[in-house]
């Protein structure tokens, strides 16, 4: 045995631990190198991760909003930011759904009565149901009509002074009374004071019979304003037969009548016109269609809505009807080839979800007539005490979807209102023309239009599919 190896044997354990301290650093050396890479690697991969979701995390993502415009949201898409979107459009939908029902509602009805085909005539509208009947159909709408507009001065309120030659009999009869509490026959025999005192008594006595007819002291209905049957856009009195369409628009303007002296007897609440705001109804008139109706067949009547549309202050009732119609069509539009009066042109086709042009060149609000609404313009003129006109304006507005658009104001002359009747209190009054407009969702009015008017309107219907016959 060499001197080494001896050594070596007899020191073993120093040799181990030496052996122990040169390769443990070397191996450790290379299994951490080793190791380093590898994380490295992983640390490169997180960080590629990292800038991967900083990127996603200013990316700018379009949320689609029902019936509204998208909503611009930065930050990662997510399942739980997926599922707050989907509750949050479904939440809006029903919300749209209410409201869109509750509007609807609103345009339709006016104090529970449910307004349709069948709220002046039954049974008329959208087609009568045989020729006869069509051919009666505007002689007896117009009767109707007469009665639905006295109907709705009383539903309202509104009247007018007592009758000229009533009033000139109580004032004779108080004269005569005058002229015997005098110890005199006749009225020439009172002396000039005796004159002047009968002429402020019987003054007295006049602005008194105006004033308790009024109030209802004289056993008629208090007068919450003004308003007369001449000033409404009652038309006249049909001589032949007329376009299914004419007569409807008829109907229409009653409607539009209607939720307007509404609106004028909220304004004045429970007070009569002495102590509302709104106190006459001078003047009112309802601009025509913008649509193209034919004539009626061989009636040989009138056609079209009317002229164009009435100046404001301009006189009660529509403009004087003029031809819009056509050569040929309109035969067949009124009255089918078998010659049994119009046809029933089924169900519209409306879609309540489609958008709707604005065009601010037309109106302050830019609404005009589309697939979706009419728009339907009003003139009037009317008194009321000029301190109270924004109660009146505010009526308006709060009555069914109407907007005012203009307004021109002048001062009244309330001593001459009263020489004519008109008892108008002790407020300051102006003349005021308005202009207003007013929406009606086809949602309703359409399924009630007769086919003529749809057609002019560019309304399609689904016809009603004859029994025995497909489609």
């Amino acid at each position: 045995m060499t001197p080494v190896l001896r050594w070596i044997k007899s020191h073993l354990v120093v040799v181990i631990c030496a052996v122990v301290i040169v390769v443990v650093p070397l191996v450790a050396w290379y299994v951490s190198s080793g190791m380093s890479a590898e994380l490295r690697d992983q640390l490169q991969q997180t960080a590629s991760k990292v800038k991967e979701l900083d990127r996603f995390k200013s990316t700018t993502v379009a949320l689609q909003v029902p019936g509204g415009n998208p909503i611009s949201v930065q930050g990662v898409v997510n399942p739980r930011l997926l599922e707050a979107y989907e509750k949050a459009v479904s939440t809006i939908g029903t919300q749209a759904e209410i409201v869109h029902a509750a509007g609807l509602a609103r345009n339709q009805t006016l104090n529970g009565r449910v307004r349709g085909a069948d709220d002046i005539l039954p049974g008329h509208f959208p087609a009568p149901s045989s020729k006869p009947e069509y051919e009666e159909m505007p002689f007896l709408l117009h009767e109707r009509l007469v009665e639905a507009y006295q109907s709705l001065l009383s539903d309202v309120r509104a009247g007018v002074p007592p009758q000229v030659d009533d009033v000139a009999e109580r004032l004779s009869r108080r004269r005569d009374v005058f002229v015997s509490g005098a110890r005199k026959d006749a009225v020439d025999e009172l002396d000039e004071d005796e004159t002047v005192a009968m002429q402020k008594e019987l003054t007295a006595a006049r602005l008194n019979i105006y004033r308790s007819h009024v109030l209802g002291e004289d056993g008629t209905t208090p007068i919450s304003f003004y308003a007369s049957p001449a000033v409404l856009p009652i038309p006249p009195q049909p001589t032949n037969v007329m376009p299914l369409g004419e007569m409807f628009e008829w109907q229409w303007q009653f409607w539009v009548t209607e939720d307007l002296l509404h609106a004028f007897a909220t304004a004045n609440g429970d007070e009569e016109v002495i102590g509302g705001p709104m106190k006459r109804l001078l003047s009112m008139s309802i601009a025509p269609l913008d649509a193209d109706l034919a004539a009626a067949g061989s009636s040989g009547g009138s056609s079209g809505f009317g002229g164009g549309a009435p100046g404001m202050g301009s006189p009660g009732g529509n403009a004087p009807g003029r031809n819009r119609g056509g050569n040929g069509s309109g035969g067949a539009t009124a009255q089918n080839s078998s010659g049994s009066g119009p046809s029933d042109p089924g169900d519209a086709q409306i879609d309540a979800s489609a958008a709707a042009a604005i065009d601010k060149s037309r109106s302050i609000t830019g609404r005009t007539s589309n697939s979706v609404y009419d728009v339907r313009v009003v003139d009037c003129t009317i008194v009321v005490a000029t301190r109270g006109l924004p109660a009146v304006i505010d009526a308006i507005a709060a009555q069914n979807f109407m907007t005012v658009l203009d307004v021109q104001l002048q001062p009244a002359n309330a001593f001459a209102a009263a020489a004519d009747g008109f008892i108008y209190g002790i407020e300051p009054v102006a003349t005021v023309k308005l202009r207003i407009e007013t929406i009606w969702l086809r949602e309703w009015t359409a399924n009630a239009m007769p086919g003529d008017l749809r057609e002019a309107l560019g309304i399609k219907s689904t016809p009603k599919t004859t029994p025995g016959k497909a489609g």
